[in-house]
């Protein structure tokens, strides 16, 4: 069984490592996404600077291939259980593999869509929940990175309050980490010059950027400037 649950991980690394907005971004625009916008290897950049016709097959890839499909494979193949830890190791491989790819210099993105599609498995209570409370903070506050940020904090409080699996709330702090320490590392970019340290770092832990304009920061692109 080990050798099995060993295959599982690693395969679900390397499905999670599949850079979809990056190879999406070639094939429609022949552009390399990480020079635009927020620089992300992920959905969120790619609908900005792509558009909904490419977006959706990535978007469904990343919910679907590698949120939803380590656990549907560990559980229909290997015979785990739901609340196996072992199964929720599966999920934070493929988060991992997104946030770090292995095709892209261990670059990605912020996992989020992953996430999505882990949670729609475990707990779609909980997804539409976070769903529903990301939609209500973004369409007061247009602040989508403070909105997903709080969203994922929350996770484990619904899964108690959901009565889920322990594992389940365990997985969402796991979760919580990946991303949150995805958006501090950035995909190795260099800290925004101008800016001291701590106003970078705060700014790409609770804004999901470097600086504080949002407008400036997603519309970015090798033709403009920082």
């Amino acid at each position: 069984m080990l050798i099995e649950i060993a295959g599982l991980y690693i395969c679900s690394y390397l499905i999670g490592s599949v850079p979809t907005a990056y190879l999406v971004a070639k094939v429609s625009r022949n552009i390399d996404i990480r020079d635009y916008g927020s620089g992300n290897v992920g959905a969120s950049n790619a609908f900005r600077h792509l558009g909904k016709l490419p977006w959706v097959p990535l978007f469904l890839f990343d919910v679907l291939g590698k949120g939803s499909a380590p656990l549907l494979a560990g559980t229909y193949l290997l015979d785990l259980r739901p609340e196996s830890g072992m199964l929720m190791g599966a999920s934070l491989c493929a988060l991992a593999g997104h946030n770090w790819s292995v095709f892209l210099k261990f670059q990605g993105g912020r996992g989020v869509a992953v996430v999505v599609g882990s949670l729609a498995v475990l707990s779609p209570i909980v997804l539409a929940v976070s769903l529903v409370m990301v939609g209500i903070g973004w369409l007061l506050t247009r602040n989508s990175g403070l909105c997903v940020l709080i969203a994922l904090v929350l996770l484990p409080v619904w899964t108690f309050i959901t009565r889920d699996p322990t594992v389940v709330a365990w997985y969402c702090v796991g979760a919580l980490a990946l991303v949150v320490l995805k958006r501090l590392l950035s995909n190795w970019n260099p800290l925004h010059p101008g800016l001291p340290r701590r106003k970078v770092l705060f700014n790409r832990l609770l804004l999901d950027r470097d600086v504080d304009d949002n407008a400036k920061w997603v519309h970015r692109s090798p033709r403009t400037s920082d």
